[in-house]
């Protein structure tokens, strides 16, 4: 895929949300197998992609971010929601930020939340850093990555039978 198709590909708003800070909970479950091979390959593109944004950042100048593991469900589930859809989107049927809602159910509080999204049509080895490299080159993701007041980020990763993959990057301060 060239890189102007890999841009095409990948949903041009990144969003930012700010409301009042509420208690910390725990996120649900990992909607991944532990020791199943597609699961492996998810974790590690996860943490390929983790190391990318984060290398991106000190390459700026800013502090990397924490991997924020009460968060990690709820990128792995906005992952697995874009799979198959027409376009990538931020917003549900209401017009609300999905994974707004999400922390905020998970009772996961932040000042400043953020959400990229990204999605290939194959699976091979360079496909994160193309993803990362795309993330880069659009301002409004650029954005999100080198957000200073963001702290911590969870990656999720998710593919479908066709080899489409998707990632949903959430971000907090």
């Amino acid at each position: 895929m060239s890189r102007t198709g890999l841009i095409s590909a990948i949903s041009a708003l990144v969003m930012t949300a700010l409301v009042h800070t509420t208690p910390v909970a725990a996120a649900n479950a990992s909607l991944l197998v532990p020791g199943d091979p597609r699961a492996m390959n998810l974790l590690s593109a996860e943490q390929a992609l983790v190391d990318l944004t984060n290398a991106d950042r000190v390459s700026n100048g800013l502090e990397p971010l924490q991997t924020d593991a009460e968060t990690l469900a709820i990128a792995r589930e906005r992952a697995e929601s874009q799979l198959g859809t027409p376009a990538l989107s931020h917003y549900d049927a209401d017009g609300q930020l999905v994974f707004s809602k999400l922390l905020s159910d998970a009772n996961l509080g932040y000042r400043l939340a953020g959400e990229n999204l990204a999605r290939a049509s194959s699976t091979d080895a360079a496909v994160v850093q193309r993803i990362e490299q795309a993330l880069m080159q659009s301002p409004t993701h650029r954005k999100n990555i080198l957000e200073q007041t963001f702290k911590r980020v969870a990656i999720g990763a998710a593919t479908d039978s066709s080899g489409q993959i998707t990632f949903a990057e959430v971000y907090r301060d």
